[in-house]
């Protein structure tokens, strides 16, 4: 489809933008664009640039089949030189010579507050005129690394963060464990205001706290899955291992693309009368917590760019200045956690 025949540019705002990639959100008039995003690609050097037919044939035929209920949906769409050059990209270059866009759903599409709890932590809930008619809350979350730690005081991703000198928020090695997921919470819940909590538990009557650990105890859930498909299986794709971009084999693109996705989890109240909430895909993503209903929980990963090979020089590079962190001590930071024989893992 070619985006110009069906819309004008001046329909496309500036919504946001992320290393490799900017998104421009329709306003205009036609129903089937209603409620999209455009991502286009940002200006890149040549020899790292990733074209958008190489990123979907990436998603379709590499990722969709591991998440095939849970990878946003996008859609392939044609676009002209004149229609990238008239967007209004609030002052940011974009990749001219590109012959193709995406066309994603807007997940934030209406009234949402946002929150932020640290970099890779959001929550946003609908802000309706009268607070008191709050239906549904969404966290989007970046896992990062997930695995097994067996040997470090902290893991990769918390390990990041410290040499990034972020304060520290939630480890998301405590998501995947039972002994745990409840201090993951716990850390993850701590920036949010109490009123905040309160108007939505109480007043709202959505149990958010209650709805996310019961979303983590299904050993099926999303981080559960992406861990699985995280797994190095052989040594040549551990990153101290690389020494060229002949080295960097397809399993690692894959694994490198799933340790830098998106989320949105989305919790909302059930609507009987809502068709989407009855459909096929969403019978199983029905959750009855006592003294509160039912609600929906749906998940949608985003964010599953296909990572340039020439990229194993910075990855290396990371993995080095990491090396005097991963069995640190720091006051500020509790240490994350360690697998061990006796762990009560979640059972798949």
């Amino acid at each position: 489809m070619e985006i110009s025949k069906i819309t004008a540019p001046s329909d496309w705002v500036y919504f946001a933008k992320g290393n490799a990639n900017i998104l421009f959100k329709y306003t205009g008039t036609n129903d089937y664009l209603r409620h999209k995003l455009l991502r286009l690609r940002l200006l890149k050097e040549d020899e790292q640039y990733i074209s958008t037919c190489e990123l979907y044939d990436f998603i379709e035929l590499k990722c969709k089949h591991l998440f095939p209920q849970q990878i946003i949906d996008i859609q392939l769409v044609v676009l002209t030189t004149a229609f990238i050059t008239q967007l209004d990209n609030k002052g940011h270059q974009l990749m001219l010579t590109e012959r193709y866009g995406l066309l994603i759903p807007n997940i934030l599409d209406g009234n949402y507050a946002k929150q932020a709890l640290s970099r890779n932590c959001h929550l946003y809930y609908d802000s309706p005129a009268d607070s008191s008619h709050i239906s549904s809350v969404i966290f989007e979350i970046k896992p990062k690394w997930l695995y097994d730690n067996k040997s470090s005081n902290y893991c990769r991703t918390c390990s990041l963060n410290q040499l990034r000198g972020l304060p520290r928020h939630f480890c998301p090695l405590d998501l995947l464990y039972k002994k745990t997921i409840d201090e993951g919470l716990n850390d993850i819940f701590r920036p949010i205001p109490q009123q905040v909590l309160d108007n939505l538990q109480d007043t709202n009557r959505i149990p958010l706290k209650a709805l996310f650990r019961n979303f983590l105890n299904n050993p099926e859930n999303v981080f559960q899955k992406l861990k699985q498909y995280q797994r190095i299986n052989n040594k040549n794709d551990l990153i101290k291992n690389l020494t060229s971009i002949h080295d960097v084999l397809q399993n690692l693109s894959l694994v490198m693309t799933l340790r830098d996705v998106g989320l949105f989890i989305k919790f909302e109240k059930y609507d009987r009368w809502n068709n989407i909430h009855n459909s096929h895909n969403n019978v199983n993503n029905l959750i009855t917590i006592e003294g509160y209903g039912k609600f929906l929980v749906t998940c949608n990963i985003y964010d599953l760019d296909l990572k340039s090979k020439l990229k194993y020089k910075h990855w290396l590079d990371i993995e080095q200045k990491l090396q005097a962190i991963y069995n640190s001590s720091n006051k500020e930071w509790k240490y994350c956690k360690r697998v061990d024989k006796d762990d009560d893992f979640l059972e798949t």
